[in-house]
């Protein structure tokens, strides 16, 4: 199917779409974009409603997007390089992405298992990278407070670059459910936390990490079901890190005492 008009019906549901989580959330649809990122969704099976190429496509991205359509079974939309780039998240992109179905879990009951909580984080491009650097380290659970962006919408997609696809994310979720959900740990990344992260006597069984909002920090509900909090030690002349830049730091902290790096 070639489209040429943004008044096209099935344009203007990508386009919706495109536009912000909103629309990502209440369809249950979202956008991956780049070569990268539908590899990662057809290798790991997701629910690939339809590919959609630019006229303008690179040819390695034509090849994937016409193989992914065809074993998949869906539409295959052509669009006008005009019509696309207002589409696409990036500038100067491979011409190539998949409409996909978001995944929706229902929390686990005493899940023995390292997870992380993002309390708040509305910047996509830090939500992503938490993603990311989550499933580098080996954490396979992410849960996210309401007041986090939607851990679907296309700029996360983007950032998270095929981590959505390694873990069970879990939306929508409050502080007081984090117990019950998860046997483990439960750890604050806090700026004026009573112990080092380098302190003794953490990580080596289960944990749930605790992230706060990158200007605010943990709201004082969630802060309230941290049972440690341990600050990062950083220059005094430095307020604060970036909460993706100090969850890297936790995370990985905690897999070298683990000697797993």
């Amino acid at each position: 199917m070639r489209i040429t008009s943004d008044a096209n019906p099935h344009y203007k549901q990508l386009r919706r779409l495109s536009a912000g989580p909103r629309a990502c959330r209440e369809e249950g649809r979202t956008l991956a974009e780049g070569i990268h990122l539908v590899e990662c969704a057809a290798g790991a099976q997701a629910d690939i409603h339809g590919v959609v190429l630019s006229e303008e496509a690179t040819a390695e991205a034509r090849s994937l997007g016409t193989a992914v359509a065809a074993k998949v079974g869906c539409r295959l939309i052509e669009l006008s390089p005009r019509l696309y780039n207002a589409l696409s998240p990036v500038e100067h992109g491979s011409g190539l992405m998949a409409e996909i179905a978001v995944t929706k879990r229902a929390l686990p009951h005493a899940l023995e298992a390292d997870a992380v909580y993002l309390d708040g984080v509305q910047d996509p491009g830090n939500a992503g990278t938490l993603l990311r650097t989550a499933a580098a380290a080996g954490v396979r659970h992410v849960a996210a407070s309401t007041g986090t962006t939607f851990l679907w919408s296309p700029k996360v997609l983007r950032a998270a670059m095929g981590a959505h696809f390694v873990l069970a994310l879990y939306e929508d979720v409050a502080a007081d459910q984090l117990a019950g959900a998860f046997a483990a740990e439960r750890l604050a990344a806090d700026a004026h936390g009573t112990e080092s992260l380098y302190s003794a006597g953490w990580g080596m069984t289960p944990t749930l990490w605790l992230f706060g909002a990158e200007g605010t920090g943990l709201t004082e509900t969630t802060a309230m079901q941290a049972q440690r909090r341990l600050r990062i030690p950083i220059d005094s002349k430095v307020e604060s890190l970036n909460v993706a830049a100090a969850a890297a730091v936790c995370l990985f902290e905690q897999q070298r005492r683990r000697g797993k790096f």
